[in-house]
């Protein structure tokens, strides 16, 4: 399965958990690398549970069933109150919904929408406690390398050890933090997106 030179297990893993859109989920990567790393090792065929649990409810595909968990937790995370509609996020922000709506496709805010709808934007509640400027500052490499929502929003969330446990919102939400070291972040995320296509 791998070539010497070709990618590890672990970024098959979180390629795969990229294009799923569940790469903020380290328990769905470590779970997808260690399958990985039993079909590389052929451990598959010699422990027939973990078998089953690959190909559970007779799904001729391994993937199932981490799709139909990032599905849920999709659904799950856009019903998030914290996650506005277009009406909630208007009342919320004190800003009229055009503006909003022209800042999304600017790229000054970014919204959540379900795979198959046109409508029915979520806005992520905090990005209107963030000043605009720090905001936009670390959505441009995302949004101009054509970052999907889903994987701008982990991003977003995610704590990460670079930024002392905190996750780019929260030093984004920060005033008195330097958003330098999140902008950095945002472009090595674009090059692993684009690394991985």
């Amino acid at each position: 399965m791998r070539a010497t030179n070709g990618p590890s297990t672990r970024e098959l893993a979180a390629t795969t958990a990229r294009a799923l859109g569940v790469d903020g989920r380290p328990e769905v990567i470590d779970y997808l690398q260690d399958a990985f790393d039993k079909v590389v090792s052929g451990g598959v065929g010699n422990d027939p549970h973990y078998a089953n649990e690959l190909f559970s409810a007779g799904s001729a595909d391994p993937l199932a069933a981490a799709r139909a968990r990032g599905r849920r937790f999709a659904l799950e995370e856009y019903r998030n109150p914290d996650n506005l509609t277009l009406l909630d996020a208007r009342d919320y922000a004190g800003r009229n919904e055009r503006a909003i709506n022209e800042d999304r496709q600017k790229g000054a805010l970014y919204a959540l929408l379900p795979a198959g709808k046109e409508r029915g934007f979520r806005y992520p509640k905090w990005q209107f406690d963030a000043d605009g400027s720090r905001l936009k500052a670390v959505l441009e490499p995302l949004v101009s390398a054509k970052v999907n929502a889903w994987s701008i929003h982990s991003f977003m969330r995610s704590k990460r050890e670079e930024l002392g446990g905190r996750s780019p919102a929260d030093v984004i939400l920060d005033s008195n933090a330097s958003v330098a070291r999140v902008v950095d972040l945002a472009i090595q995320e674009v090059g692993g997106e684009q690394g991985a296509s």
